[in-house]
């Protein structure tokens, strides 16, 4: 019986130990029992019966002992097996969650600058290129820098890139430009002056601005020394004045935006 439980106790320790301890040496109470069990057989055979007893005893202590350390560093073993467990999930729910986040900020500087080439695309079908020139050129740059950042996988500064190009599209308005030119009609007709033609609302709204008719064409007047002398036919300059857009002779047949000062 009790070399039974000898083998089937090697037979476990065979199984776990070399997993747990780097030699047999490490379960000291299995070599004491070992010894215990060879002086006890000694005792036998001499018919030292009741030391024989007492040292299988003891030995059955020892194996005791054993067991008892073999199920705390099994116990020790599942712990460690269930920490390093749980350390392989939460990598990988790291790893799946930054994933996820930076194909979110991939869609993300996709459909930006997806809606940034729209705008662009809206800014030129009104002309924006044409009427607005420095601002259309800074949204299309702002859509090459977004690209630029995509291709170099820098995905929010693709996105940054591409909000600033729609930011600064959007200034570009479907609206017809004020004229940039106006043909003096009769004195009679409509009391042309640089005064009154100042203060329409396709010029400047505000005859007191009319100085700035006057210094932009007094080089093309018969006396630039006189503000007054304009004549019918006598083709005068708008100039911008506050950023507005210009473009064209006034028409009377168009109706323009009032002028106002931003």
């Amino acid at each position: 019986m009790m070399k039974k439980f000898i083998c089937s106790l090697l037979v476990i320790c065979c199984m776990v130990l070399p997993v747990i301890c780097e030699s047999w040496a490490d379960i000291k109470p299995l070599q004491a029992a070992n010894d215990y069990d060879k002086l006890a057989q000694e005792a036998f055979d001499r018919g030292d019966y009741a030391l024989a007893i007492e040292l299988s005893q003891q030995a059955e202590i020892k194996r005791n002992e054993v067991e008892f350390e073999i199920n705390e560093k099994l116990a020790e073993a599942e712990i460690d097996a269930e920490k390093r467990e749980e350390a392989r999930r939460i990598a990988e729910a790291n790893a799946r969650a930054k994933r996820e986040a930076e194909n979110r900020k991939i869609e993300e500087a996709e459909n930006t600058i997806a809606l940034a080439e729209n705008q662009l695309l809206w800014a030129k079908n009104a002309k924006g290129d044409v009427y607005y020139p420095m601002t259309y050129t800074a949204g299309e740059q702002a859509i090459q820098n977004a690209k630029n950042a995509f291709d170099a996988k820098e995905y929010d500064s693709a996105t940054y890139f591409a909000r600033e190009a729609i930011n600064v599209l959007s200034e570009i308005s479907d609206t017809t430009p004020l004229p940039k030119y106006y043909v003096v009609r009769p004195w009679d007709e409509t009391k042309d002056c640089y005064w009154n033609i100042a203060g329409r609302s396709y010029v400047y709204n505000n005859p007191a601005l009319w100085e700035n008719l006057y210094n932009a064409n007094k080089g093309s007047m018969e006396d630039p020394s006189n503000p007054d002398l304009i004549h019918p036919g006598m083709k005068i300059e708008i100039p911008s004045i506050a950023g507005e857009v210009r473009s064209g002779t006034y028409d009377s047949s168009i109706k323009y935006d009032t002028f106002k000062i931003k």
